[in-house]
């Protein structure tokens, strides 16, 4: 099944920087209507005016900023017919790791893609298409030495869009995982 993007209304979390920047540039040249969301307010902003898009910053971290986020998003675009799910953190490191540098990984890097999917199904389900981006990493299929709690996580997201695709295919959703390996961003 193919996605078209000129006109489709777009969400990218994590878009003032990195790849999910190249991800809202990209689909802005494409002929998207992109709703960038990033944590720090003027990145979000930056990228959006840079592209002619809408600005939302917001934590993607916690469900009140994914509700918060979807909500935004359909009031600016009407609908959302693609999501990309990028946001990400690489903190701690082995098992010594703090708890709460466990807990903040897993709430971004997986649960960010769960609280989307929940947001966003209902809809996409009911018009019979829909498409959701995950972006996880080569740490996820591989592993990422030195850092536990990002390689375990991103291994937890690409299992999660995985099953959202296994699961939803038959119904008109199309979930795409990437896994960018190497990527030059300040992460």
């Amino acid at each position: 099944m193919t996605v078209e993007i000129n006109g489709a209304g777009v969400v990218v979390t994590g878009a003032g920087a990195g790849i999910g920047r190249a991800l809202a540039r990209g689909l802005a040249a494409a002929g998207a209507r992109v709703v960038v969301n990033d944590l720090v307010f003027e990145a979000a902003t930056a990228v959006a005016q840079e592209i002619g898009g809408y600005p939302h910053p917001g934590d993607v971290g916690t469900e009140k900023g994914v509700r918060e986020l979807v909500a935004g998003a359909r009031e600016y675009l009407g609908e959302i017919d693609i999501y990309c799910s990028n946001a990400g953190i690489a903190i701690g490191a082995g098992p010594d790791a703090p708890d709460a540098a466990w807990q903040q990984s897993w709430e971004v890097n997986l649960m960010a893609h769960v609280r989307a999917s929940r947001e966003l199904l209902p809809a996409w389900l009911e018009r019979g298409r829909g498409c959701f981006v995950v972006t996880a990493s080569a740490a996820g299929l591989l592993t990422m030495l030195g850092t536990a709690t990002y390689s375990v996580t991103k291994h937890a997201a690409e299992s999660y869009a995985e099953w959202l695709a296994a699961t939803y295919a038959h119904r008109g959703l199309v979930v795409h995982c990437i896994c960018p390996q190497g990527v030059r961003t300040n992460m």
